[in-house]
């Protein structure tokens, strides 16, 4: 025990006490901490050689009495920060930016309430234990479990409230934050707040509205940083052009510093840019007029160099996810490739997969599956929102196996259903311990099952969730389909054909019939380069089961007969015949591309004249079989035929491919209709 007089513990407290009087109330709480006194006569002098009075002290408590009369009675220097109080490290630990609304209690985010009986509790006879290697176990993460909808809803609320706080910042500094804040006034709970942010966003997606709110609020952050520095605060909105021309240089030293962030500035200028037309910024047309920004973000971007895109994958690619699908140890990985494989032959983006209205299946000779759906990239925009966007998947792939029935079989067989309307996800994202979530699989997901199932095969390593929709776009162009063909096949719109083209069904059978028959050469052994040889993809050989043509009289092809087709309707619809007609037409003419092929067309032009019928008819044309034959002809009238072409080289008519023989045909057949009309 060690001692000490009670006029010291005062003069303690009195030193400690920021106006240097006696502070009674330390000496109550060291009583209650169990502190024993012994007062002394003030008279009484002290022991010099122990140094102590009649106080005795313990260690611990004296130890605590003093820690809590620092606690007390301590004055901080305000120059003085912690770490965590410092400008640079306020944005890591402070979510907000310690923003005061007008009188608002604050706006608390409710998550939606799940319903356990939505979730898809399906079980998979305890196959995960048995296959502990299967390739989704380390692709799956385990995150909150929302359907698609429900964390829509969530993200959206997420991005709307730090917009709300970002415009907290100077009301007026924007035309909507000046309405915001009246909303606030007359309601505190942020429900008509919200709305109003809703509806300026319009049908921007929760991931646009989160990624420009995070740029803004990078340059707010810096802002308030770098005026702080200087012992002053400045409203970061409006915008000021010198003060984002600082900034810019600051994202130029941070991008040499740490090799990344090279399009930093340009996605700033379109964050200006989506600000003056959802909320209406001030000092927005200042950014984006300046030309020493605009001009600064193009030298930063150009510094990045080439895109690295997603590649494409390849046969041997696909071929091995058709393997997985036949033969894999774990149904949920035979699943999932046989999904991705929808993916790829949808030419599809996974994140298109998400959310699946309908399903349609037409197996039957040069059948498809089409998916359905609302809820994809290109979606907000106008009526395309109103519109199914049709992903057609041909029925036959890269190998002679039914792999579509395959699929469609395991995925009836683990529990899903895949005329379920609405159905959702394609894929649900699979649980570890058996069963599938409500949730789909994110595209990040995707992308490391990919590369989880093609692991072994060359280049496994760099393949992205996107490699899948870019795959037979790839092989297209590589095979001299033209770009229209192409457009269409990837979804994507041009000048000349139009939105109608991508959302109508019926007005992709053209393109999706080229597809099949570049397909198709693929299945036979035929390489892309091999094919692109041969010009165009319409000249390809009938596939397995196809019927060969026949040819008749005068080398025309045997008419196809026109089977009877039972109408389900009593009464006839224009709107459907009309589409009928054009499938129709389609349907002859892929027959005729799949009837010329290179062996069809030389037997053909071996048996055709290019002359009029009828010269052909009075017998003034000899087909002469023996080029070589030296005989000499006695007529040398200026009203002489040729008797074969290969006399005359340079004669126009001559067929010198196999487009010339074709069109030679068709106009033949054409001059033998017109011949038999007059006839009659």
């Amino acid at each position: 025990m060690d001692l000490i007089e009670v006029e010291d513990l005062e003069d303690l407290a009195r030193h400690q006490s920021p106006d240097s009087g006696f502070d009674a109330d330390l000496l109550d709480e060291a009583h209650d901490d169990g502190v024993e006194f012994i007062d002394q006569p003030a008279q009484e002098s002290c022991d010099p050689n122990t140094g102590t009075n009649a106080c005795i002290v313990d260690k611990t408590d004296w130890a605590l009495t003093v820690n809590h009369a620092f606690e007390r009675h301590r004055a901080l220097d305000p120059a003085m920060k912690l770490p965590w109080e410092q400008p640079s490290m306020q944005g890591i630990f402070h979510n907000s930016l310690g923003l005061n609304l007008p009188q608002v209690h604050g706006i608390a985010l409710e998550l939606p309430a799940t319903k356990n009986e939505d979730r898809n509790q399906i079980s998979v006879s305890g196959e995960v234990e048995a296959c502990a290697d299967a390739a989704f176990l380390s692709a799956v993460k385990d995150i909150q479990d929302l359907d698609y909808f429900e964390n829509k809803r969530m993200q959206t609320d997420l991005a709307c409230a730090k917009w709300l706080d970002i415009l907290s910042m100077n009301w007026s500094a924007s035309a909507i934050g000046q309405q915001v804040c009246e909303d606030l006034r007359s309601d505190p709970t942020g429900e008509l707040a919200n709305e109003t942010l809703k509806a300026c966003f319009g049908t921007k997606s929760y991931s646009t509205l989160l990624k420009r709110a995070g740029s803004l609020k990078r340059f707010i952050l810096w802002h308030r940083d770098h005026y702080l520095e200087r012992g002053f605060s400045v409203d970061a909105i409006p915008l000021h052009e010198p003060d984002v021309w600082n900034y810019f240089r600051h994202l130029r030293d941070s991008r040499i510093r740490d090799a990344r962030g090279y399009t930093g500035p340009a996605t700033f200028l379109e964050t200006v840019r989506f600000t003056k037309f959802t909320i209406a910024l001030r000092g927005a047309d200042d950014i984006l007029e300046s030309r020493r920004l605009q001009g600064f973000a193009a030298i930063e971007k150009r510094e990045k160099g080439p895109t690295h895109q997603a590649p494409p994958m390849e046969l041997e690619h696909l071929r091995r996810l058709h393997s997985v699908l036949l033969g894999a140890d774990s149904i949920v990985d035979k699943v999932g490739a046989g999904c991705m494989l929808l993916c790829t032959y949808a030419r599809a983006r996974w994140s298109d997969l998400r959310f699946i209205h309908h399903v349609e299946i037409e197996s039957k000779r040069n059948g498809c599956l089409v998916l359905y759906t609302t809820e994809h990239k290109t979606s907000a925009v106008g009526e395309k929102k109103e519109q199914y966007l049709p992903f057609v998947v041909p029925w036959d792939g890269v190998t002679n196996e039914n792999w579509l029935q395959t699929f469609l079989d395991l995925y009836q067989q683990v529990g899903l259903n895949i005329h379920k309307v609405p159905l959702g996800p394609l894929l649900p994202a699979p649980r570890s311990g058996g069963g599938f979530c409500a949730r789909p699989l994110t595209t990040s997901e995707a992308a490391a099952w990919l590369r989880g199932l093609l692991k072994g095969t060359s280049n496994w390593e760099s393949f992205r969730s996107h490699s899948m929709k870019a795959t037979l776009l790839d092989w297209c162009a590589r095979s001299g389909m033209d770009k229209e063909v192409r457009s269409v096949l990837g979804h994507h719109c041009s000048a000349v054909s139009g939105s109608e083209v991508v959302y109508a069904r019926h007005l992709q059978a053209r393109p999706i019939r080229k597809l099949m028959m570049l397909l198709g050469l693929i299945r036979i052994g035929m390489g892309l380069e091999e094919i692109a040889d041969r010009g165009n993809i319409a000249g390809v050989t009938p596939a397995a089961g196809t019927p060969g043509p026949g040819f008749g009289i005068h080398g025309c092809a045997a008419r196809t007969p026109v089977l009877p087709v039972e109408r389900v309707q009593a009464e006839a619809d224009p709107v459907q015949d009309a589409v009928e007609g054009v499938q129709d037409h389609e349907d002859q003419l892929s027959i005729k591309e799949e009837m010329n092929n290179a062996a069809d067309v030389a037997t053909s032009a071996n048996s055709l004249s290019l002359f009029p019928e009828s010269i052909v008819q009075l017998g003034l044309i000899e087909i002469d079989s023996s080029s070589g034959s030296d005989s000499e002809s006695s007529s040398t009238s200026s009203d002489e035929y040729p008797k074969c072409l290969r006399c005359f080289p340079n004669d126009p008519g001559r067929v010198r491919s196999r487009e010339d023989a074709v069109e030679a045909l068709d106009k033949a057949l054409e001059r033998v209709r017109k011949a038999r009309r007059s006839a009659r």
